[in-house]
């Protein structure tokens, strides 16, 4: 590993803070929901590539709802499944490798995990396991699918994911249901299986598992594979094109997890959360949006003039709402 691998060890030993966004009250989620159930008819359309992602394809396929694009590094294939906007644009991460698959993340809405079921059952090997990159609910409401699909699978995430999820995912449910009706979970999947940091070779794939707090959410995963030079930064990095989520105040501790990114050389590739794989620019562009939410954040007296000047210094990003939804949370929690 580089040289900085001590300061990804100094950030994973943080103290983990409550997460004040699995306190907040499940009904923030409603207005910001309802507005994307508008685009829920149309499927993506053709993925493009986010700064010109190296060995990328798009992998269409008549019917489906999400779009998938799979990167080749040599026998190793990433497959990311994109879903349309009402499933708030998540990724699932499929990475093949020569003789399994671990998937990365189950999606918001069952009919988009049930997608990524179906496409996963197309590369003809058994799933590994199922990784979980963070306790939000747009990443593990689909895991029922996913589960129910791949019994045999085992459910990983960091130590302290599992605890969240068990403790707030009930009401959480609850409250989505009342939009997506029969297309979010009836039940909570917590995973059983605690990922460890460093590294671990799993079906002859190498990854180095990071832990990270405070930043977009609480507790974060992210995974290097050394070997591909990729960084699969989950919700750590977003996309140039698009707002990112500003769901709590932890602005400062979040730039400096993406200084410490961008120390690392040569992870040129980065799988994210929401939306394609973006180029190591992304890191910039995600220290400049957070800094500036940072600064009209402190200057804001409520969620509303939050927003407003978050989308008027951005004009050009797409998916406006997540900056209404972010507001309703952050400025839910006492300041």
């Amino acid at each position: 590993m580089p040289s900085s691998n001590s300061g990804f060890q100094r950030l994973s030993q943080a103290a983990l803070s409550r997460s004040r966004f699995l306190r907040l009250a499940a009904g923030a989620l409603l207005p910001f929901a309802g507005l994307r159930l508008s685009a829920a008819a149309a499927p993506n359309p053709e993925l493009a590539q986010n700064s010109g992602a190296p060995g990328t394809k798009d992998a269409a396929a008549p019917g489906r709802m999400g779009a998938i694009l799979v990167s080749e590094f040599g026998p190793v294939k990433i497959h990311s499944y994109l879903s349309p906007a009402d499933g708030f644009q998540v990724n699932s991460q499929m990475i093949e490798g020569s003789t399994a698959v671990v998937i990365f993340d189950g999606q918001l809405l069952l009919p988009y995990a049930d997608e990524v079921a179906s496409y996963v059952q197309t590369l003809g090997k058994p799933v590994d396991r199922i990784i979980l990159s963070h306790a939000h609910t747009d990443h593990w409401s689909g895991l029922q699918v996913l589960t129910k699909r791949f019994p045999d699978a085992r459910v990983f995430a960091l130590d302290g994911v599992a605890d969240q999820v068990r403790a707030r995912g009930p009401a959480r449910l609850d409250s989505l249901r009342r939009i997506y009706g029969d297309k979010i979970a009836t039940k909570v999947t917590v995973p059983t299986e605690t990922i460890t940091e460093g590294l671990q070779r799993i079906d002859g794939i190498t990854y180095d598992f990071k832990r990270f707090v405070d930043a977009e959410s609480d507790l974060q995963l992210a995974a290097l594979l050394p070997e591909q030079k990729v960084l699969m930064a989950f919700d750590l990095v977003f996309s140039p094109n698009e707002h990112a989520f500003t769901v709590v105040d932890h602005f400062d501790h979040w730039m400096i997890i993406l200084e410490s990114l961008k120390a690392l050389q040569g992870y040129d590739t980065i799988t994210i959360g929401h939306d394609t794989p973006v180029r190591r620019s992304a890191i910039d562009s995600t220290i400049t949006y957070v800094k500036r939410a940072k600064e009209i954040h402190a200057a804001s007296a409520d969620a509303k003039t939050y927003g407003e000047r978050l989308k008027a210094a951005f004009p050009d990003r797409q998916q406006a709402g997540w900056v209404d939804f972010s507001a309703r949370l952050l400025y839910a929690a006492p300041r």
